[in-house]
């Protein structure tokens, strides 16, 4: 579980890198389980919170599901911590075996594929 101590942290971590907290960011959240359907379920739940479905796809070799989903947003310590508690809930009562935590980019990054 993503204490508010690890939100804090990681915070800290990214404004020392220069990132400038208080502007957009795109943050993408992670839910893994053994079934692909109740992901998908949960996907379009969260697209109904305005979340963007980015894809789920299978690890190997424990063969789980991952659901990534984004959103482009500003959040502070406090605010992400909240949300991530929300998510821990929400993966509860839909009996998904994990909320994984989040990631970051750049509001304003862009992937350029060079082939």
């Amino acid at each position: 579980m993503i204490s508010r101590q690890d939100v804090d942290d990681l915070f800290q971590k990214m404004r020392h890198a220069g990132w400038d907290m208080e502007q957009k960011q795109t943050w993408g959240y992670f839910f893994k389980d053994t079934s692909e359907t109740k992901l998908s379920e949960l996907a379009r739940k969260l697209v109904g919170l305005g979340y963007d479905f980015v894809d789920i796809n299978q690890s190997y070799p424990d063969k789980l599901y991952w659901l990534h989903v984004e959103k482009t947003e500003i959040h502070t310590e406090q605010s992400l911590h909240q949300l991530n508690q929300s998510f821990y809930l929400l993966a509860k009562q839909h009996t998904i075996q994990d909320y994984d935590g989040m990631d970051i980019s750049p509001a304003d990054f862009e992937f350029i594929d060079e082939n």
